[in-house]
Parts: structure tokens; sequence; C-alpha cells
């Protein structure tokens, strides 16, 4: 059984893009951001808060409170694999942003998060 060239190319291109697709780490930011359950691999974004454990973020784009954030005050926090800002208001009102990049941890402000953007 022979095969065409035309088809066996789109075959080929077929294959190569499978494979393209499954070498995609598998904490890769692929889809919109939103929460999710925490994974052991240390590739999501996490906030840590007092008495309420982790909660891991995972895709990228834009969530905002109340709504789509948790309403506590986290302290640790981690990027993962991702780069990207979150705000609050300090005790001013003002709004302040916290820049993050890939595997940077720190502790955020004992404040409400508005704002969470993963690039």
């Amino acid at each position: 059984m022979r095969m065409s060239i035309a088809k066996g190319g789109a075959v080929a291109a077929a294959t190569c893009a499978a494979l393209a697709l499954g070498a995609a780490p598998s904490g890769a930011a692929t889809g919109p951001l939103q929460r999710a359950a925490c994974e052991a691999d240390g590739t999501q974004f996490y906030f840590v808060a007092p008495f309420s454990g982790s909660t891991c973020f995972k895709g990228h784009g834009d969530l905002d409170a109340p709504m789509t954030l948790p309403m506590w005050k986290p302290g640790p926090w981690g990027a993962g694999q991702n780069t990207g800002w979150f705000s609050y208001n300090d005790a001013n009102g003002a709004e302040q942003r916290v820049y993050f990049t890939k595997g940077q941890t720190g502790t955020a402000p004992y404040v409400y998060i508005k704002h969470l953007h993963i690039d």
C-alpha cells in the first residue's frame, strides 16, 4: 500500500504537532487564569493565607476581587513558573503593585488582594 506524498506530509505534520503539544510542561499556562487545585510540581502561582492554606492559580490573564480572588489577607506567595503582578490598596488607600518573575517568592502585606495578572 502506497501513501501519497501529500497524505504522508499531513500525517507527519500531525505527528509533529502532537509531539510538540505533549512536550509542554504539565504546569504550563495554557488557558485563562483561574483558581486551581494546587499541584506539587511548583509551577503554579500561589498565595498562602493564615488558617486557610494555599490557593493556587493556573493559566494566564487577569482576575479581580471579590468574585474570583480570595477575600483573605495572604502572607507568603510564590510565582512558580509565572511572571506578572498583583495589586492591593495600602493603609492610605493607594493602589500598590507587586511584580514577580519565575521562581520568585515573597510575603504579601496583610491586606486584601484586589487583582492578579499572570503573563
